[in-house]
């Protein structure tokens, strides 16, 4: 093997090394807490177009983790860029104290439904008690 193919080699491998993903496998114990509710509004609310125009449906699922982070899956809605309420959205946030950790909401193109599945997983997976995170 010549000095170039091998410098080659070696520079795809010091690259491919930084492209590991270390999941995490947290456990999930459920928590009806409003406070964390409200919390996660406030964060949600604060990613949307409109923040003082999103709205909340009152049905929602919490949990905290063995970590320290907390989990809310609800549901959402909220105005695009037009102004006009896309409809009600499945949403799952993972917050650590005040910040966002993991945000996931369907778009309005979610034409097949991939991101609404994604998230229900999610939901699924810390309803389970135990979640798997890249981190």
């Amino acid at each position: 093997m010549n000095n170039v193919l091998k410098l080659a080699l070696l520079g795809a491998a010091v690259v491919m090394s930084g492209c590991v993903v270390n999941d995490t496998e947290m456990t999930t114990t459920p928590t009806n807490s409003a406070k964390l509710f409200n919390k996660a509004k406030v964060l949600v609310a604060d990613r949307m177009r409109d923040p003082e125009a999103t709205r909340f449906k009152d049905d929602f699922a919490a949990y905290t983790t063995n970590t320290g982070d907390e989990i809310v899956c609800g549901t959402v809605n909220a105005k695009n860029a037009m102004g006009g309420y896309v409809g009600y959205k499945t949403f799952y946030v993972r917050m650590s104290g005040n910040t966002v950790k993991a945000l996931q909401m369907a778009s309005e193109d979610d034409e097949y439904g991939m991101q609404a599945n994604a998230i229900i997983n999610a939901c699924n997976e810390a309803a389970s008690g135990k979640i798997m995170t890249m981190g």
